[in-house]
């Protein structure tokens, strides 16, 4: 009786697209949009942060920069290593790179294009429900009342995603720092390097040289429980401590966060005119974290299928094996973690990084991952299937 009152009696203002959340998917599809035939279609953002751009790190692979990536400050790399038991493996990555972006670049080049598009709108609220009513969508918010639009996208999350004690999370803190002595290789990032002694817990560090000098080193942690920042922080001191010494050091950034690793994150049920996006469709690889690429490929998608008027029969889904992958490696991150460093280590020595970063981004063939896979050994992959569940 509420909606159909707001939608009878309250004068609304209509757009073509509403966007609910601005974050990267958000914003994704909106430059894709504005690159299209529908670049004068009337949108409106609403966010609740609208206004304050996150400082994150964001990074992919692929041959060269992805069109959306902003020209200035790009970062990459064409070799990565390994480092286990004080040994480094490195490997090169072939026709790819491995590429950094800063979302404060990828905001304000963003921005930027809105200058000259009027007919976009943000809005610093928050949506409270979303409801179809005959060839509309109503969307209720907090402070500007009810509007309308033919379209939504929506990228909210629902935070229970990350607090639940049954789900793996990925939880990481990172610092970007400045040496005075040149104390890294920049010509190689380093994937993941795993601390000496024996941990219940998968974990490992994260290094992205921008130069000789200046790095982003990340702690990374699989855990079902809440980790304090306090643990985040000890750990990342005690790694520069034993690499660095006493060299002096200069903060200049500093990073946290939290990754749902689950294939089974609850969205609402699907409507005709209400698009999930992002993290909340589950675009984010649940085995590895990684979301940046699969978010442009199907945006991508979004908009084809608007411009051709098929938007209503524009199904995004993952191919069932990869599901199957993810969750064989995710069964063994719940139940024996101490098994992961072994699986990566193989993963990247077995075969070359261009197809098992092909394999991660699941961009590979039947007959490629088969080849992959009979390359590693077996047996924690049997056992894994034996007591096979869903995470």
């Amino acid at each position: 009786m509420v909606w159909r009152t707001a939608y009878f009696f309250t004068l609304m203002e209509s757009y073509d697209y509403i966007f609910a959340g601005a974050g990267c998917a958000g914003l994704s599809l909106l430059h894709y949009l504005l690159e299209s035939e529908l670049k004068d279609s009337k949108i409106l953002l609403i966010d609740p942060k609208i206004n304050e751009i996150p400082d994150k790190t964001w990074c992919y692979w692929a041959e060269n920069p992805l069109e959306i990536h902003p020209t200035e400050h790009i970062h990459s790399w064409n070799n990565l290593s390994f480092i286990s038991n004080k040994s480094k493996i490195t490997t090169n990555l072939g026709n790819l790179n491995y590429y950094h972006l800063n979302s404060l670049d990828f905001y304000r080049s963003i921005f930027k294009k809105l200058e000259n598009h009027p007919q976009i709108k943000l809005v610093q609220d928050e949506v409270i429900e979303l409801a179809e009513a005959k060839d509309t969508v109503i969307v209720k918010t907090k402070n500007q009342g009810f509007l309308q639009a033919n379209q939504v996208f929506d990228s909210r999350l629902n935070e229970n995603d990350f607090k639940s004690n049954s789900s793996l999370k990925q939880v990481f803190s990172g610092w970007r720092i400045k040496t005075e002595s040149e104390l890294f290789d920049p010509e190689s990032l380093i994937l993941m390097e795993f601390p000496e002694g024996n941990s219940p817990e998968f974990e490992f560090f994260y290094i992205l040289p921008f130069s000789k000098t200046e790095a982003l080193i990340e702690y990374t942690l699989y855990s079902k429980e809440a980790v304090s920042d306090k643990k985040l922080k000890t750990s990342l001191e005690n790694y520069l401590t034993k690499n660095l010494g006493h060299t002096p050091f200069e903060i200049t950034f500093q990073e946290s966060g939290i990754i749902p690793m689950s294939t089974r994150l609850k969205t609402p049920k699907a409507q005709k005119k209400v698009l999930k996006i992002g993290t909340a469709a589950g675009w984010t690889k649940a085995s590895t974290g990684y979301t940046f690429h699969t978010i442009q490929s199907n945006c991508k998608k979004i908009v084809k299928a608007l411009e051709q008027g098929d938007i209503l029969k524009l199904q995004i889904k993952r191919s069932a094996r990869f599901a199957f992958y993810d969750n064989i490696l995710l069964n063994v991150a719940h139940k024996w973690p101490e098994r992961l460093q072994g699986i990566f280590l193989d993963l990247f020595t077995s075969s070359s990084a261009d197809v098992v970063l092909r394999f991660l981004n699941e961009e590979t063939s039947l007959t490629e991952e088969l080849k992959l896979l009979g390359k590693l050994r077996f047996s924690i992959f049997i056992k894994s299937l034996m007591s096979y569940e869903t995470h």
